[in-house]
């Protein structure tokens, strides 16, 4: 009797799939409905009732959850009863597949434009906020409702034991969408090779004539389904994660029949009925639209960047400090620390950053998060070196907090009157002289720099002699020929005109060859846009320019640009080294009212279902020129855990249904048609950069105008950005492009020591290949983590040389 029963029930499930799937008629499609939000975004009091009981009075209906893991610290404490009463609800039926949480990650950051080891801890610490309030969750599918993604996600999220994963984010697409494959499911294939099933936005699923926000797939319209059917899409499914706060339960399906799921039910009611096509999905599937240029999103990024590079410093050197001198692991204020920077790296701070009541918005909160990070992670980093001294101490400790040797400049901070009509010389501690300068800003502490060399992850110390006489080596040769400024060093000749508002005019790479950089007639680092209220193009080479030198000692000269564009005064200081190939930059621009810079004037005539919307067009925002000889044919750029060769001839592009991926995070290389040489340009905050015909690398500074939701995107004071240019032989991976991108993140930390402060030198670890990252150290349980980042391009063994004892070496995943 048992086996008949099986039996029938065996023949009962075939003939439910015949009768589905043999006419259009009675055809089912599928609809993942849930919510999105948390307490910092939108998440009402009554939202944890409104669950429970929506779900009693729909049992048809599932839910997938996308909601910030902190709030659950408010909602149990303010509506506890009701939130009781959810997670009960939540043990039964989340069983059944009726509700699942599909992104833990702490803020829901869009991934992209931020740190590979800030999205590791996004799913760290929200995976475990989670489980402390519903401790049999699982986290098998990663859907999102914003366009939360990056290319190295697959990797990342199998080593949190993710099975599946959702590409599409239907209903808010403001901020941008993914590329379209027209299966059932693929297999998301990373730049690793790990891959997850998946389901894509189907390429029939256009986006939607009635918004510029949403794809079709948001409501399960008759003509979508249709239309899905006739592509060959067997279980066509449609998503809608509602925000938290609206008050409809089911999400109304226009097709019938729909069956609401939870994302890991789908996947695995289909994955074994429809094969998944294999998809390498890069970074350029990404396409992000946030209004790049804008001055609050422009600070936005640079807070986080700074907080990033800080926070795993402070790590480091606190595993460092656990390691030599058994001081406790400060567990509590690392994780402190992380919330706060997770929480300016929430979706809604580069979005929405004017949002909220004056002194509030996401970009004051951004503000106070990160100073807050700094704070703690300035604390951990301070532990092992000090800014003050006396006459009995003038030894220097200098730490290298990456794994690979490096030669590199050491700053530090000098007491106001240390130096009092004296110079400093800096000795080794066998006592050789290594290259140092005294650099002094008006109304600053002066700053001494010298050339450190370390060996790996550890320090060395020095010692500062001081002298009674000026000591003067010039790093330069400098000469003015027809009022042109020339400036030489081991690496470059240099070729600054005033005539055209100072840009460098020529760049000769001594070190390769004699090549010249600039491209005949054209202007290095010049400044252009278009400002729509006078109606025309302005740049900086238009004007006549102050050029003068500022700087000019033993290891790097710098010079000064002074000039304007639309009556908007501007500087640019441009800093030479002696034993480096970089050429950093700073541009300052003091702006004078609020000039509109933008493709076109939005102020009157701006509709948010307009696809064409001006904040879209680099091309006419104000931004920095690299018209580089000769270079262009191959453009690499850089992605959280990710190098990828672009694909695009080029990055303009004017409506939301053209969107490219034209991110820099925090480099994009060219190089010439030979792929021997190169030249990479490095961002101190992620932005948009520009890719031409005529222009192979420009980098996006400023958008003044209207943008997303109607928002006028203002001048708040002056501008402030950093970059730099580093021309280098091979392509960007034999030129070490990556390691160079580090050490400018994770410059060398130098501070006073007492003389007698242990050995003169220690080397934790050091790396045998360059390309190899020491991307994170933490200790867990008293047991040092140590977490390796290959950035080449091809899989490859490497030698780590370990200078501590240790019961075992063990491989563990994230």
């Amino acid at each position: 009797m048992k086996k008949n029963c099986i039996l029938n029930r065996i023949i009962y499930t075939v003939a439910m799939v015949f009768i589905l799937f043999v006419g259009s008629q009675a055809q089912t499609a599928w609809f993942a409905d849930g919510y999105h939000g948390g307490i910092y975004g939108h998440y009402p009091i009554w939202q944890a009732k409104f669950m429970v009981d929506h779900l009693k009075e729909n049992p048809g209906w599932a839910i997938n959850l996308e909601i910030e893991p902190e709030t659950w610290d408010t909602i149990s404490v303010k509506d506890a009863d009701n939130f009781k009463a959810f997670q009960e609800y939540f043990e039964s039926e989340g069983k059944l597949g009726r509700i699942e949480f599909v992104n833990p990650a702490w803020s829901q950051p869009y991934c992209y434009n931020i740190s590979g080891e800030s999205i590791i801890r996004h799913f760290s610490y929200g995976m475990a906020k989670t489980r402390e309030y519903f401790p049999s969750a699982t986290f098998v599918t990663y859907s999102v409702e914003e366009p939360c993604f990056t290319s190295s996600l697959p990797q990342i999220l199998k080593g949190f034991d993710y099975k599946y994963a959702v590409l599409r984010n239907p209903n808010t697409c403001w901020g941008g969408y993914t590329s379209a494959f027209n299966k059932d499911l693929v297999n998301w294939i990373g730049p690793d090779g790990s891959s997850l099933i998946s389901v894509p936005r189907y390429e029939c699923e256009d986006l939607w004539d009635e918004s510029t926000w949403q794809t079709e797939s948001w409501t399960n319209s008759n003509e979508f389904i249709e239309k899905c059917f006739r592509h060959g899409i067997q279980f066509p499914v449609g998503m809608c994660f509602q925000d938290a706060g609206w008050d409809g339960g089911p999400w109304n399906n226009e097709y019938k029949p729909t069956i609401y799921t939870t994302w890991t039910r789908y996947i695995e009611e289909t994955k074994d009925k429809v094969e998944a096509t294999d998809w390498e999905f890069t970074i350029e599937d990404v396409k992000p639209g946030l209004v790049w240029g804008a001055q609050v999103l422009q600070k936005i990024a640079q807070e986080v960047r700074v907080s990033e590079n800080r926070m795993i410093m402070a790590e480091k050197m606190s595993s460092f400090d656990f390691l030599l001198n058994d001081t406790p692991w400060p567990e509590a204020d690392i994780a402190e620390a992380w919330r706060t920077l997770m929480l300016a790296q929430h979706h809604d701070c580069w979005i929405v950053p004017y949002n909220g009541r004056p002194g509030n918005t996401w970009a004051d909160k951004v503000t106070r998060w990160t100073q807050s990070t700094n704070q703690i992670a300035a604390g951990k980093i301070g532990r092992l070196v000090s800014d003050q001294t006396s006459t009995a101490s003038l030894f220097v400790r200098v730490f290298n907090t990456m794994g690979t040797p490096r030669t590199d400049l050491a700053r530090m901070n000098l007491p106001s009157d240390f130096i009092e009509g004296e110079s400093i010389e800096v000795f080794t501690s066998t006592g050789v002289k290594v290259p140092s300068q005294i650099f002094r800003n008006a109304g600053e502490n002066p700053q001494l720099v010298f050339e450190a060399s370390l060996m790996g992850f550890g320090y060395q110390t020095y010692y500062l002699h001081k002298e009674k006489e000026t000591i003067n080596n010039s790093l330069s040769k400098q000469t003015l020929a027809d009022g042109k400024l020339v400036i030489e060093t081991d690496f470059y000749r240099a070729i600054f005109d005033p005539s055209m508002g100072g840009a460098i005019t020529s760049l000769i790479d001594k070190k390769n060859d004699g090549r010249e950089l600039v491209e005949t007639g054209k202007y290095l680092n010049n400044l252009k846009g278009f400002f729509y209220q006078e109606g025309s193009f302005r740049q900086g080479a238009d004007n006549v320019a102050a050029v003068s030198i500022t700087e000019d000692g033993e290891i790097f000269t710098q010079i000064k640009v002074e000039n304007h564009i639309a009556g908007n005064n501007y500087q640019q200081l441009v800093t030479f080294y002696k034993n480096n190939p970089r050429i950093d930059f700073s541009l300052d621009i003091d702006w004078n009212g609020q000039p509109g810079i933008g493709a076109y004037d939005h102020s009157k005539d701006y509709e948010a279902k307009d696809r064409a919307k001006a904040f879209y067009n680099d091309g006419y925002k104000l931004h920095l020129e690299f018209p580089l000889k000769d270079m262009g044919k191959s453009l690499f750029k850089n992605a959280p855990f990710d190098v990828f060769e672009s694909q695009l001839d080029n990055t303009l592009y004017s409506t939301w249904d053209s969107i490219k991926h034209n991110v820099i995070v925090n480099w994009v290389d060219v190089t010439n048609d030979s792929g021997e040489y190169g030249v990479a340009l490095f961002t101190d905050h992620t932005t948009s950069y520009l890719q031409t015909k005529d222009l192979p690398m420009g980098l996006t500074v400023q958008y003044i105008g209207k943008a997303l939701w109607g928002r006028n995107y203002s001048i708040h004071g002056p501008t402030s950005i950093k970059y730099a240019l580093m021309p280098h032989s091979g392509n960007w991976e034999s030129g070490h492009v990556q390691k160079a991108s580090n050490e400018w993140n994770e410059p060398l930390v130098a501070g006073f020591v007492g003389g007698d402060d242990g050995p003169a030198g220690k080397l934790l670890l050091d790396i045998s290949d360059e390309n190899i990252e020491l991307s994170a150290m933490t200790i867990d349980n008293h047991d040092l983590v140590v977490r390796f980042y290959n950035s080449s391009s091809e899989p490859r063994s490497f030698m780590v040389r370990w200078n501590l004892s240790a019961e075992a070496i063990i491989q563990v995943d994230l």
